[in-house]
C-alpha cells in the first residue's frame, strides 16, 4: 500500500552489552505485527470459498 501521509510511530529498542567486549552494544527493536492484511486475505479466501462451493 501507499500513503500519503508519513506514519509515526515510537519504536521500542532494547540494548545489550556484548560479553567480552569493551563499550560494543547490540541494538534489538520490537515490533508489533500488522495483522490487518492477513484479515483482509482471510476475508477474500472465504468468500471465494464460499462462491466456489455454491
Amino acid at each position: 500500500m501507499i500513503f500519503d501521509k508519513e506514519q509515526n510511530r515510537q519504536r521500542k529498542l532494547k540494548v545489550k552489552l556484548i560479553a567480552d567486549s569493551y563499550n560494543s552494544y547490540v541494538i534489538e527493536e520490537k515490533e508489533k505485527r500488522d495483522w490487518s492484511g492477513n484479515i483482509y486475505l482471510g476475508c477474500v479466501v472465504a468468500i471465494l470459498a464460499v462462491a466456489f462451493f455454491t
